[in-house]
């Protein structure tokens, strides 16, 4: 099931029709594979019920277990706004007593637990995004939750409260807000610099042009940028030289390495190690490549956080290299310690292989 799953979101990825489909051909070619694949007979009516009526209305299509309804599924096209069609889902679902519901346009799955408490968008316990997230986590989250299985033996309800409850929704959200404050500065919204020129006027009584906004964050992004909490470590004791850390050095050797300059060997590293591997890995990796440069005194002071200047320059060269390059995978989608390579950044790692000598 998995590998079939895998193969399908993947070609969905690459298919370039599919913004351009109506409602009927979002169900065709896109829900209705995903729930066979998912175990369910699509051809039989009691089973996979389409145009289910609630109250003189319908719902697109009731997953049964006999003649009970376990999941509601709405289906937009994949270009209309989800939001506006998730209040009469829920309503539905909550009065018929479907502990699951599932608002979709294709592209974009809303899962929700109808019959807990809080509003609307609170029993909105997990979002899927084809596009955007990893097809192996999109893949999981289809079997946990909707599976013929899970459904019928109640292990997608158990799934569903885990994610909504558990701490798995704590990490993950500890891990994506400095995601996304990054993905805010780094590609700035309209909205933002729109407040940020509504500020600036009530500060001094002029109003900038969003070019001076634009220009403002671009020079500063660097200093703007934050990592996750993860890759902050507590300062080693001694450096791998041995020799006492520095609290502050005045001048930088002149063969000091850029960020820049050490993404490629860290694009390599992660090549070399099967696409993926832990930061401390990488750390160490990279210390031995440049352990000529990084002896310098300079390296080993103590700066943001408490951190080496040689580790703390890794973990930015590969914040750079996600936010800037899209070389590798964001924390939540490759997980907690873990760098893992996009392919962009596995084609990347083609063109430079002749250069890097590791």
């Amino acid at each position: 099931m998995k590998s079939t799953l895998l193969r399908f979101i993947d070609s969905i990825k690459v298919n370039p029709r599919i913004s351009s489909y109506d409602e009927s051909s979002t169900k065709q070619a896109l829900i209705l594979p995903v729930l066979q694949i998912l175990g369910w007979n699509v051809f039989n009516i009691d089973e996979v019920t389409p145009e289910f009526v609630v109250e003189n209305r319908k719902v697109d299509y009731a997953l049964k277990n006999i003649n009970l309804c376990e999941v509601f599924i709405e289906v937009k096209n994949p270009k209309e706004d989800l939001e506006k069609h998730q209040d009469q889902l829920l309503d539905y679902s909550f009065r018929q007593g479907v502990e699951l519901a599932v608002l979709t346009n294709g592209l974009t799955w809303w899962l929700y637990l109808p019959t807990q408490k809080g509003s609307w968008r609170e029993r909105k316990f997990y979002t899927i995004d084809i596009y955007q997230q990893d097809s192996e986590i999109i893949s999981n989250i289809f079997i946990d939750i909707l599976s013929k299985q899970n459904v019928l033996n109640r292990d997608s309800i158990k799934n569903a409260l885990n994610i909504y409850r558990g701490k798995r929704r704590e990490k993950i959200l500890s891990s994506t807000i400095p995601e996304a404050w990054n993905k805010i500065i780094s590609e700035p919204d309209p909205f933002l610099i729109e407040l940020f020129i509504e500020v600036v006027e009530k500060l001094c009584g002029y109003k900038p042009e969003s070019e001076m906004i634009f220009d403002f964050l671009k020079k500063n992004v660097d200093k703007l940028i934050v990592l996750p909490d993860f890759e902050i470590e507590k300062p080693t004791l001694k450096p791998p030289s041995g020799k006492k850390i520095p609290l502050r050095v005045e001048n930088p050797p002149d063969n000091r390495m850029s960020q820049d300059e050490l993404i490629p060997y860290i694009i390599a590293l992660l090549y070399k190690f099967g696409g993926s591997a832990e930061k401390s890995k990488i750390d160490d990796e990279i210390y031995k490549i440049f352990k000529h440069q990084f002896s310098d005194p300079w390296y080993h002071e103590l700066v943001s956080h408490g951190v080496e200047r040689w580790k703390h320059n890794i973990a930015w060269a590969k914040e750079r290299a996600i936010q800037h390059h899209k070389l590798i995978k964001p924390a939540s989608e490759s997980g907690r310690g873990i760098w893992e390579l996009t392919e962009k950044g596995k084609e990347y790692y083609q063109k430079i292989k002749e250069k890097i000598n590791i």
